[in-house]
């Protein structure tokens, strides 16, 4: 007699079948490599700059410039990375623990010595090269991967430490009133330094004179002077870093300036036709982070760096400053006794959609004076500035609304499907998901076979249920 299946039974099993891929799938997406690689914490210091390989411990004593991490401070190791990857121990302690209280300042305990570790990757030939040395921070179980590094240059029997190469700098400068200013009036002049962490000096020169000097905050350095005499001059802002191992010297593009007597006006123009240009905010200028002056409304990228400079506020008032339409925040701002918000560093948020914005500097008073920048992101068109342009229904109503959403859903969506909706991802992530998407085919693949074997079964008569 032929035995059947009970009812369900292959349904059940199917099924089983099924979820039991799909587990698999689970745990081997649970077993891909993470996406966290090895970090670098900072620089790593050491008590000597040359020695002896064979010297062990090779280095006795290290010193770096910041903490370890909370979660990996229960040890640290001095390791020499090999030029094909991985590491290698030179010597470990535990001894001052935990090393997340601020700078590691660790004596080292001898290990082995970095000849002995060369010589096992480099039996035959010559030793020589640049070597990475890395204090790496350890829970208990010797378990981390960031590290704080230094180069060591080895030659012959020696190896002598590597310094290391300073970042380059900009600076760019700007001053307010731009161009021109009367005999005896106030020039105020700001040094833009890049990158905004370079600490230093910057001093400010008229020609080959120093009109004076000041420190370097955030990126930003202010001189205000009346020592401008009449005539042509030529400024130029030098930034000194403090740290010359870390950061180099840079001076910015000289820019021609012009004062003029008592009471006069500047030249006219030869190209200005005397057509009024409502557009153009006399009491705004704005540059970009080199100090480069921007068009009127210009088009901007999500995440660029905007100076500004505001003029007509009381003296030592404080400036609130918003982006219309927008929840993000923006520090407030402090007028100087002229008035002038000078050099405000305006950072366009990340976040930001094609369109046109317009910042917003006020004065923290009822009626206060408002001094308003206009720009765009993306090919929007810019704002008008002109006041008499009053909005109207047909500028913003349900019809451009609605329009605007199903941009947005296309953009979400991701276009007319061919794309995937975005660029291609990369890295590890990118690869987990690609494995994710053939194992799910695969078991789907599967599914869809057994769902078929049963149906052929159910024709023959094998199976009842």
């Amino acid at each position: 007699m032929r035995h059947l299946a009970p009812p369900r039974t292959a349904a059940a099993l199917l099924l089983l079948c099924c979820s039991l891929l799909l587990a698999a799938a689970a745990a081997l997406l649970g077993l891909a490599p993470s996406a966290h690689a090895e970090d670098t914490l900072g620089k790593l210091s050491l008590p000597v700059t040359f020695g002896k390989i064979a010297d062990n411990p090779t280095f006795p004593k290290v010193t770096t410039d910041g903490p370890c991490p909370s979660t990996n401070a229960a040890q640290v190791s001095l390791v020499l990375a090999k030029p094909t990857g991985g590491t290698v121990t030179l010597g470990k302690t535990t001894v001052g623990a935990p090393f997340d209280q601020g700078p590691v300042r660790a004596d080292i305990l001898a290990g082995k010595s970095m000849e002995s570790l060369l010589l096992s990757w480099i039996p035959t030939g010559s030793l020589d090269g640049t070597y990475d040395i890395r204090l790496m921070c350890r829970t208990a179980a010797n378990v981390g991967g960031q590290y704080f590094a230094a180069k060591v240059k080895v030659t012959g029997d020696s190896w002598a430490l590597e310094a290391p190469v300073a970042a380059a700098t900009a600076t760019a400068l700007t001053a307010a009133p731009a161009a021109t200013a009367p005999t005896g009036a106030e020039v105020t002049l700001t040094a833009a330094v890049t990158p905004a962490a370079a600490a230093g000096k910057v001093t400010f020169l008229d020609g080959a004179t120093a009109l004076g000097t000041v420190d370097a905050a955030s990126g930003t350095a202010v001189l205000k002077t009346t020592a401008l005499a009449q005539g042509a001059h030529t400024l130029t802002a030098s930034f000194a870093p403090a740290d010359t191992a870390a950061y180099a010297a840079s001076v910015s593009t000289a820019a021609a300036y012009t004062v003029t007597a008592p009471g006069s006006s500047p030249s006219p123009d030869p190209s200005d036709t005397g057509s009024p240009t409502p557009t153009a905010p006399t009491d705004l200028d704005a540059t970009d982070a080199d100090g480069t002056a921007l068009d009127v409304n210009p088009t901007l990228t999500a995440g660029q760096k905007v100076l500004l400079t505001a003029r007509g506020y009381t003296k030592d008032a404080k400036v609130k400053v918003t982006l219309a339409d927008s929840e993000a925040t923006f520090p407030d701002a402090t007028a100087d006794a002229q008035g002038t918000v000078t050099a405000y560093a305006f950072t366009v948020p990340a976040d930001s959609k094609d369109g046109s914005y317009t910042l917003s500097l006020t004065e923290d008073k009822v009626e206060g004076h408002s001094v308003e920048f206009m720009y765009s992101i993306g090919d929007a068109p810019a704002p008008d500035p002109d006041p008499s342009d009053s909005a109207t229904a047909d500028d913003g109503g349900t019809t451009d609304g609605a329009d605007g959403g199903d941009s947005g859903a296309a953009d979400a969506g991701g276009g007319d499907g061919s794309t995937g909706g975005g660029e291609s991802a990369t890295g590890p992530l990118a690869s987990t998901g690609t494995s994710a998407l053939a194992l799910g085919a695969a078991a789907l693949a599967l599914c869809g076979l057994g769902t078929a074997f049963v149906m052929h079964a159910r024709r023959k008569g094998l199976l009842r249920f």
